[in-house]
């Protein structure tokens, strides 16, 4: 089964029903819901929903809801010393997406599923949007 790198966009767009990203980041929710790909985040990305979302809905329950969710449905990353270490030395400006990316490879994941794909260039992954992601997928 493929594995992929959920970024925090894709989630939020999903779980806080972000205009016209919505659909989208839904069809990916639903296709790992589905068991057609393993999506994963990393472990400090669900304190990081967990922020964004109780800051955008100004409930706990419904931030405790979407991670609770998360927790059901993807793989959390393990993020360590040796991650954050080398998430310090790489040469990109959004720190959280260095994250990301090494907790992906540290578990050899090669692909990223983001809104952003300039925040993972560089990164040495396949780097899809949603959209450009569920085309990849058809065939399989």
């Amino acid at each position: 089964m493929i594995r992929i790198l959920i970024d925090t966009n894709i989630i939020l767009d999903a779980y806080l029903h972000r205009g016209e990203f919505a659909f989208w980041a839904l069809e990916i929710i639903q296709k790992i819901d589905e068991k057609k790909f393993e999506g994963c985040i990393s472990a400090s990305a669900v304190t990081d929903l967990y922020f964004i979302a109780r800051k955008n809905t100004k409930k706990i329950e419904v931030a405790l809801e979407i991670i609770e969710s998360i927790y059901a449905l993807l793989t959390i990353l393990p993020v360590n010393k040796t991650i954050i270490r080398a998430a310090l030395d790489f040469p990109m400006q959004d720190f959280e997406d260095a994250v990301q990316i090494f907790a992906a490879k540290a578990m050899d994941i090669d692909i990223a599923v983001t809104r952003d794909k300039m925040g993972f260039i560089d990164s040495g992954m396949t780097i899809f949007t949603p959209q450009e992601f569920l085309t990849y997928l058809e065939p399989r």
